[in-house]
């Protein structure tokens, strides 16, 4: 058992992308096909689009940028990653962005909550636009995108846990994404205490105080 002393960094390494039938698409598009300059890359928070477009990024050697400083980055890559472009306010400087990167042949990955269908941005032509863009979804069911987040927020605190103590987190506990990541919280913190491992039992009384609201 490693304990974690330090708050955990999150792993983007491509060996540590866990691929299930829902996000395989997804992963192939982004890892196996150069033919796109610009791609949305959709589905729902949690479901590991972060951890493809760091992917890409390796492979393109892509700068993640925002609207702000992407005029200053634009000489240093050939391949930028915009993240969350569903909360983008400034529709007329996103316009720009995607124009630019286009018309230079710049490589420009673009992730979304949202699919670009139900983006709602006022400016037409950067709905045309995005409408007219290549995307692709990931479009886990619920119980595997749970299951997902699950091992990869143990992976990344380097806690071992067995399959078994999975699917008990899974059946016993509230189905959100938020609660996944605060059981796994709490687990974190509470095992520097305890030498026994991750064991049901173990997540038994974490799930308990979860149940007094101590989560």
């Amino acid at each position: 058992m490693q304990l974690s002393l330090f708050e955990h960094q999150e792993s983007y390494a491509h060996e540590d992308y866990i691929i299930l039938t829902g996000n395989k698409c997804a992963h192939d598009f982004i890892v196996d096909n150069k033919t796109w300059n610009c791609l949305i890359l959709y589905g729902p928070s949690g479901s590991g689009k972060t951890h493809l477009a760091h992917i890409w990024q390796k492979f393109n050697g892509a700068i993640f940028i925002n609207l702000n400083n992407f005029v200053d980055a634009v000489n240093s890559s050939n391949a930028f990653i915009l993240e969350d472009i569903e909360k983008i306010q400034n529709e007329v400087l996103f316009l720009h962005c995607y124009n630019y990167a286009k018309e230079n042949s710049k490589k420009l990955l673009l992730t979304s909550s949202l699919a670009p269908s139900a983006l709602t941005f006022k400016l037409n032509d950067l709905k045309s636009r995005i409408l007219s863009t290549i995307s692709v979804g990931i479009t886990l069911e619920n119980e595997e995108l749970l299951r997902l987040l699950l091992i990869k927020q143990l992976t990344d605190r380097q806690l071992q846990v067995s399959s078994r103590v999975i699917n008990y987190i899974l059946t016993q506990s509230e189905r959100s994404l938020s609660r996944v990541r605060h059981i796994v919280d709490i687990i974190d913190e509470k095992l520097m205490y305890r030498s026994t491992g991750v064991t049901i039992p173990f997540v038994r009384s974490v799930l308990n105080l979860g149940d007094s609201k101590n989560l």
